[in-house]
């Protein structure tokens, strides 16, 4: 049957034609749909196709640990999931949770430029092997000045230096709790030194000996000069046991990705994000497959060569092949199919997201660049199928935006509770980018805003889609994504078939 739909489809299959009017893609695309069980026509999104089961040795989805999976040849998650760059869904404190659970948050592009750069130095405080900049005070500085750097920042306490950086003392907030004169110097009421520390290149376990051994809370790491090189504090080796499957860069610190503002000085932005530690950079836009966006990519890989780069939107092959030729690592699919997203609806234009992302997949396999499925996430059983369509990961909004860690405002309506929740696109996202000077005039809003209900905590909303992904893998017998996308197939069900599935008590 499916190999009758593939050879009486429309010889063009839906697919972009080259110069003379041939079709571009078409025999890699439908022999990668014959191969994963997919018609070419029609089109075909998450509720018209199933995962077909095979016999399994997985006893028990709690058998499979490896998630791991590449958003480029140097970058890894350890869960398949990141957050969408939206205004509603993720700051730092998203970005630091997802980080911490084995994803990634994209610190979104509408904030300006000093404020993402603060927020990327967030997480890049948040969890550390070690500080190396710690926050500090001269020793010369008031007890006033202390205590606004300690509240500013969300900290306790302050390593006290002198101009030449030689560690002095500490400064906590018990030596300020009683004390009302602000103009007292730091040194007449801090911790001076002797203090306990421990030298350049201490090892982890060491480190929590000397802590645990001399409760104490912070070892400031000083060199045989006395100059201060960092900080290793016991909250941070506590983090690190409490999640285990956190992302973090090479100097042990969460990982961060954000995005870059096409309408600015992209080369410059980006300089000045992975100069503070951003790991990722996203370049996005409705409309990746233009001739801008290939250049702005050019521009930032020349610039980065070592960096992940990704672009998008985009929904064809031919996107895929135009932007990684541009140096795009990972191409971001889905035009159309997120829930504030009413792109389809407005233009007529977005393909149904698993046909999308199959097509999109055959290039990216091919050619050795990576995707991340955009949009249309409800469930694990979504999760499951992108992946097994050919997406190496998952962008989510909607069902983020719901969660404590998400920025939108928390609202009660009656006995619930509810988040703000806005596409980038919406008529109200656009009149607060019109107040901040960052859009010139509103455009035809292919966004929606409006409330999703409260959901608790990010890492509650992970563990239900990871846990249905994993449950998925066991039916298909896999052990790993990889062997996930290798071995699940998708048979196309009917409306009766799809009703079927649904539960009726």
């Amino acid at each position: 049957m499916i190999k009758k739909l593939i050879r009486q489809a429309p010889s063009s299959a839906g697919l972009r034609t080259g110069k003379q009017g041939k079709p571009k893609n078409n025999k890699l695309v439908s022999d990668y749909f014959e191969e994963k069980g997919l018609p070419i026509q029609p089109a075909l999104t998450f509720d018209d196709v199933q995962i077909i089961n095979n016999i399994s040795d997985i006893s028990s989805r709690s058998d499979i640990k490896n998630l791991k999976t590449p958003l480029s040849r140097s970058f890894f998650l350890n869960i398949p999931i990141v957050s969408a760059n939206m205004d509603t869904v993720t700051d730092a404190r998203m970005a630091i949770g997802l980080a911490r659970l084995g994803g990634l948050g994209f610190i979104h592009q509408f904030f300006p430029l000093e404020q993402r750069i603060t927020e990327v130095m967030k997480v890049k405080r948040a969890d550390n092997a070690l500080i190396e900049d710690p926050f500090t005070i001269l020793y010369s500085a008031s007890f006033k000045n202390a205590k606004e750097k300690m509240e500013k920042n969300g900290v306790s306490s302050l390593l006290v230096i002198d101009e030449r950086h030689h560690l002095k003392g500490i400064f906590t907030s018990r030596d300020y709790r009683f004390r009302t004169d602000g103009n007292l110097l730091v040194s007449k009421i801090m911790k001076s030194m002797p203090l306990i520390t421990a030298l350049p290149g201490i090892s982890r376990k060491e480190a929590e000996r000397i802590l645990e051994e001399n409760r104490i809370e912070k070892l400031p790491i000083v060199d045989k000069n006395g100059l201060l090189r960092g900080l290793i504090t016991a909250k941070d080796i506590l983090k690190e046991k409490e999640f285990p499957n956190a992302i973090k860069d090479t100097k042990g610190r969460l990982a961060v990705g954000v995005a870059l503002r096409l309408n600015s000085d992209y080369v410059d932005e980006a300089k000045k994000l992975v100069a503070v530690g951003a790991d990722v950079l996203l370049l996005d836009t409705a409309r990746a497959g233009s001739t801008m966006v290939g250049e702005a990519v050019k521009k930032i890989k020349k610039a980065f060569p070592k960096i992940t780069l990704i672009a998008g939107n985009i929904d064809t092959p031919e996107e895929v092949e135009f932007l990684a030729k541009a140096g795009a690592d990972c191409l971001k699919v889905g035009i159309g199919p997120g829930a504030a997203c009413k792109t389809q609806e407005e233009t007529g234009v977005g393909l149904p997201q698993i046909y999308a992302v199959s097509s999109c997949a055959a290039m990216a396999k091919k050619i050795g660049v990576y995707i991340i499925a955009d949009g249309g996430i409800r469930n694990g059983a979504c999760l499951a199928k992108a992946l097994v369509a050919g997406s190496n990961a998952v962008m989510i909004g909607s069902l983020l935006a719901g969660t404590d860690e998400a920025p939108g405002i928390l609202l009660k309506k009656g006995n619930q509770l509810w988040k703000v929740y806005r596409g980038s696109a919406s008529f109200e996202h656009q009149l607060d980018r019109m107040k901040t000077g960052s859009l010139d005039a509103i455009r035809n809003p292919e966004g929606e805003s409006g409330l999703i209900p409260y959901s608790g905590s990010v890492k509650s909303v992970l563990d239900g889609l990871v846990g249905g992904l994993r449950s998925s893998m066991s039916y298909v017998g896999a052990r790993d994504l990889g062997e996930f996308w290798k071995k699940g197939k998708f048979v196309w069900r009917t409306n009766a078939g799809r009703d079927e599935g649904k539960p009726r008590v």
